[in-house]
């Protein structure tokens, strides 16, 4: 009976010790990136536009034919990995799906998966969600040449973030930070900060993160808008053509067209049903460094102007135009157009000097630091172990 008992403690002991190096490989492969990739960083202070004269992104554009506007979604997810990840339409469905609401761009970005099934569409880029770590902090990667499997799969803080945005920007033609505000990925905070990115997913069918956008412009960063559905289940009514990006693109525009105008802010978010435009900007326009002029196709509920750290700074009712005669306090000028059931979210105008911002720089010495206190804990918990597993086998 003894014999036997003694058998199965060694069996369970057996088990135990084998559930626990598994385990502990495991946390070790997973704190990996920590150890290996994090950087460490001085950032500047963050610092309003400023400067006499005024970045226009739609400066010089035509508006006089509605056609030049590509609507288009960058985020949207399929059946794929075999079905493990969120994804609920096949190909054809999502394809047509968004053909019949007239898309010119209908981009699939499944998760760390660069979808080609429609690379011979026209306004074809290949995209893809990157990001499987736990809280969400996701990116867009627009025109991705390659998949970035780096991630940091627990807690990250501001050098974390700026680290993988430093990894991935050179792998795609336009980088967006997905949904900050979604299970609170990234903070306002963070982006007074946060450098190397192109846009801000600022619309989404799961949040709207505008304090977000409003946080970066404040900061003086000047982070571009897009809309996308983040759609799941392109049959969902509430999740399709509900969030979706104009972009300024004459002709049978293609992916360079596409990612130029988005990389220089000549676009603006949607929000609506069935992706339906009821207002198109005939103009945008400053006059003589002095005056912020917007002209629409067809009256507005409301027009808002919106300026540093958010605030609301003119508003008009029932109206086809605006006029601001721009302020020494504003920095930044974004308009909020509201039509009966959908709202047009225009990229900023914005103070320019010149001069490029300044960016997050490595701090050498703190990042060997962090670095080495991550191997310094790995030496430790191995010398415990091996002095346990000395002293059980004696």
């Amino acid at each position: 009976m003894q014999q036997q008992v003694r058998k199965i403690t060694n069996i369970m002991k057996w088990i135990l010790g084998s559930l626990a190096i598994i385990i502990c490989s495991a946390a070790f492969i997973a704190t990996l990136p920590y150890a290996l990739f994090t950087n460490v960083y001085d950032f500047p202070a963050p610092k309003p536009f400023s400067g006499k004269t005024w970045y226009n992104p739609y400066a010089g554009l035509a508006f006089d034919d509605i056609n030049h506007w590509k609507k288009s979604n960058f985020h949207g997810h399929t059946k794929a990995w075999q079905g493990i990840t969120d994804g609920h339409s096949d190909h054809a469905i999502y394809d047509s799906v968004y053909r019949a609401l007239g898309y010119h761009s209908i981009g699939i970005s499944n998760y760390q998966f660069i979808d080609t099934t429609f690379n011979k569409s026209t306004g074809y880029i290949p995209c893809y969600e990157h990001g499987y770590n736990v809280w969400k902090r996701h990116h867009v990667c627009i025109g991705a040449q390659s998949i970035t499997w780096l991630d940091f799969l627990f807690g990250q803080s501001i050098h974390h973030k700026q680290t993988m945005l430093d990894h991935l920007r050179p792998t795609m033609d336009v980088l967006a930070i997905a949904h900050p505000r979604f299970r609170g990925s990234f903070d306002a905070e963070d982006f007074l900060k946060l450098s190397g990115y192109d846009c801000i997913e600022v619309l989404n069918h799961y949040r709207i993160s505008d304090e977000q956008w409003d946080s970066a412009l404040s900061a003086g960063y000047p982070a571009w808008i897009v809309g996308d559905d983040d759609t799941h289940n392109a049959s969902a009514e509430g999740e399709t053509g509900v969030c979706w990006t104009m972009i300024h693109a004459p002709g049978n525009a293609k992916r360079t067209e596409l990612t130029t105008s988005l990389k220089q802010g000549r676009a603006f978010g949607m929000t609506g049903k069935r992706g339906i435009v009821e207002i198109y900007p005939t103009r945008h326009e400053i006059i003589g460094d002095t005056v912020l002029h917007i002209s629409l196709s067809d009256t507005a509920r409301s027009i808002e102007l919106i300026g540093q750290g958010g605030n609301i700074i003119g508003r008009d009712t029932l109206a086809r135009e605006v006029n601001h005669r721009l302020q020494s306090s504003d920095n930044y000028v974004r308009a909020k157009i509201h039509g009966d059931s959908s709202i047009m979210w225009m990229n900023p105008v914005m103070r320019w000097d010149g001069k490029q911002r300044a960016k997050p720089i490595i701090n050498v010495t703190k990042t060997i630091a962090y670095r080495s206190t991550w191997w310094i804990g790995y030496t430790l918990i191995i010398i415990v172990i091996a002095k346990r597993f000395r002293k059980r086998k004696n």
